[in-house]
């Protein structure tokens, strides 16, 4: 069996999450300037548009008034700024144009600006306030799998959230063994899928993002991600015949999840959910947490990779090397 880099990453960043905690004295300032500031942006793309996404979610959860914004809609769009306005901008090479211009006329507005990359040496790096380089290691692979873990391990630790309470072996211990799972019956109907949507509530809608990025990019699917619910304002009529990821691990069973999928089976559509044991919402298959998994995101997020690898390695591409992808994007225009 062929082995691929974007494989060992996936398993990699499992092996790493010791490292990805830094010490509150590194996170300290900006720590301190998060939780005096008026308003928190998260810029990104792509992958980092949606660990900042998912960092909206988390700082909700902790009381934080924040945005996440696609960076290059951010450059243009030009949300209020003041000087007590913290923007937290992700690039994992430190040299995205929009990310670093935006970065840059956010700092010019009188934001503090936090960069969480990858890379010390960057143009990120010369633009933030505060740079905080996340220990994910060089990435061979084209997809982001391990650089994600760890941005967003970096933003739970920096946020001060419920997240940062679990112990890495702890959450290693869960990846370990969700990633080895038997996936054969969802990847089976998504390497013959044209379309997917990809759904999720709260944080898990950052998930489903994230998710639609990885199939889109590494198995080459038409992918959209949607909020659960938003699926039922139009976007079922032409999903007949195809199928929905419903992402759906959060303790607490939702009778509104359970509606979804039935409306998406009345519609023909197959719906695969990734859930707890506990929690059946009648879907046609079931990908399972396994029993007391933490609530943590980092476990449906390693899964999602692992499907993600394995329907491309299914359909007969090359995950480790998807066309008209790279590590990071530069517009002369931007320069």
């Amino acid at each position: 069996m062929t082995t691929h880099a974007v494989y060992d990453e996936i398993r990699s960043g499992i092996d790493r999450l010791n490292d990805f905690e830094l010490s509150t004295h590194d996170l300290s300032e900006p720590r301190e300037r998060i939780a005096h500031a008026d308003r928190v942006h998260f810029i990104g793309c792509g992958s980092s548009y949606w660990t900042g996404v998912i960092g909206q979610y988390a700082s909700f959860q902790s009381g934080i008034d924040a945005t996440a914004h696609a960076a290059s809609e951010y450059l243009f769009a030009g949300p209020p700024i003041t000087e007590e306005t913290v923007v937290v901008a992700y690039s994992q090479s430190g040299e995205t144009s929009e990310t670093v211009t935006a970065a840059r006329r956010a700092k010019e507005g009188g934001a503090f600006v936090i960069g969480i990359t990858n890379s010390a040496d960057s143009t990120l790096g010369s633009v933030a306030d505060e740079i905080l380089v996340t220990p994910a290691g060089t990435e061979k692979a084209v997809l982001a799998t391990k650089t994600v873990d760890a941005a967003l391990m970096l933003t739970f630790s920096l946020l001060e959230s419920k997240y940062s309470e679990y112990t890495p072996s702890e959450l290693q211990r869960t990846c370990r063994n969700v990633i080895d799972q038997d996936f054969q019956a969802a990847v089976a109907v998504l390497a013959e899928a044209k379309t997917l949507y990809t759904l999720g509530q709260g944080i898990e809608y950052g998930l489903a993002g994230e998710a639609a990025t990885k199939f889109g990019e590494g198995a080459l699917l038409h992918t959209t991600a949607l909020p659960t619910p938003e699926i039922s304002h139009g976007p079922i009529a032409n999903a007949a015949g195809e199928p929905a990821l419903v992402i759906a691990t959060r303790e607490s069973k939702s009778s509104l999840t359970s509606e979804v999928v039935s409306k998406l089976r009345d519609a023909g559509v197959i719906t695969i959910v990734l859930r707890r044991p506990t929690n059946d919402y009648g879907g046609d298959i079931s990908i399972k947490l396994p029993s007391r998994s933490p609530d943590h995101p980092i476990v449906p997020l390693k899964i999602l990779q692992s499907l993600t690898y394995k329907t491309a390695v299914k359909k007969g591409y090359n995950p480790d090397d998807p066309p008209e992808l790279s590590k990071h994007i530069e517009w002369s225009a931007l320069g």
